[in-house]
């Protein structure tokens, strides 16, 4: 089964998962990939997975209006590994290393190299098949990108839970902080999330999964300078991303909704293919301070599909 979410909004794209991975996704100021430290170990022969996948951003730079939003193309490869290790017979330590990258079409600056590790604590009381498992996670990023001012670090700590509700029916629930440091004040960021997923297995034995998610911290968008990104801005600068015309990009305090839509379908042996809508939303906590001015809305939606191989 899959499920994906959207990890840092306006700052950090999250698509989590469970029992398989999800494609790689991109934040809300940069391509990112983000994968959960609560994730289980596949059942493959060897414990890695390799994916490929494709998206459409139709708001890349995270603008308010039509006007100004930018459309770009991305392409990833990742390979990732997972092991399990027992501590008793109901609570596991799930140990997690992924590495991969993602080029752009029209962007290049946006592109990126990663490395990634987590860890995470599972708990289950017993086998009966009603029994939820509790996870306390954690995971680390180290990344490259074409813009050096978005290069830098990332990291992810909190709690999960995964409830079954019948045999085709699953709901799963997190509760994370998530921070950023880069090269530019711009791009770091801390922001507190809560997710609840559910997922259903199809007849076909795909599954099909449905993903809401709210943020609450730091938020990102680029664009030309205006007196209303001015005055909510806690800080900016010039884009090296974006310099044919020159734009901005600028830091601000937003509350995000996001909502994900997606099908997952086996194809072929411990393979899969995944497609998924996810749309998101992010308003600023603080409106503009000047007489007229209306407080901007920035809506992004994401088309994906990607390839997963488990070796």
């Amino acid at each position: 089964m899959g499920r994906g979410a959207l990890t840092d909004p306006f700052a950090e794209q999250v698509h989590t998962v469970w029992r398989i991975a999800i494609l790689p996704l991109l934040s809300l100021c940069s391509v990112a990939h983000a994968q959960s430290a609560e994730d289980v170990t596949v059942d493959s022969p060897f414990g890695v997975r390799v994916d490929a996948g494709y998206m459409y951003d139709n708001n890349v730079n995270r603008a308010p209006n039509g006007q100004q939003r930018l459309t770009d193309q991305f392409y990833s490869l990742n390979a990732s590994a997972s092991r399990s290790l027992p501590v008793n017979a109901t609570s596991r330590v799930v140990l997690n290393g992924v590495f991969g990258g993602d080029m752009t079409r029209f962007f290049p600056k946006l592109g990126r190299v990663f490395g990634e590790v987590g860890a995470a604590f599972e708990y289950r009381k017993s086998a009966e098949f009603y029994a939820p498992t509790f996870s306390l996670f954690a995971r680390g990023t180290a990344e490259h990108f074409g813009s050096e001012q978005r290069s830098g670090y990332r990291y992810s700590v909190g709690v999960s839970a995964l409830q079954p509700i019948t045999d085709r029916i699953d709901l799963f629930g997190v509760l994370a902080h998530s921070g950023r440091n880069a090269n530019s004040s711009v791009f770091d960021a801390n922001d507190n999330s809560v997710q609840l997923s559910l997922e259903y297995s199809v007849p076909s034995d795909g599954t099909l999964y449905l993903i809401g998610e709210y943020r609450k911290g730091n938020a990102v968008s680029t664009g030309p300078q205006s007196l209303v990104n001015l005055d909510i801005a806690q800080v900016f600068v010039a884009d090296d991303a974006y310099t044919n015309p020159q734009l901005i990009s600028y830091r601000f305090e937003a509350k995000t909704v996001i909502a994900t839509l997606g099908y997952n379908l086996p194809f072929g042996s411990y393979g899969s293919m995944d497609l998924s809508w996810r749309w998101a939303q992010s308003t600023p906590t603080q409106s503009p301070n000047f007489p007229g001015a209306s407080t901007p809305r920035y809506v992004d939606n994401q088309f994906m599909v990607v390839y997963l191989k488990r070796f």
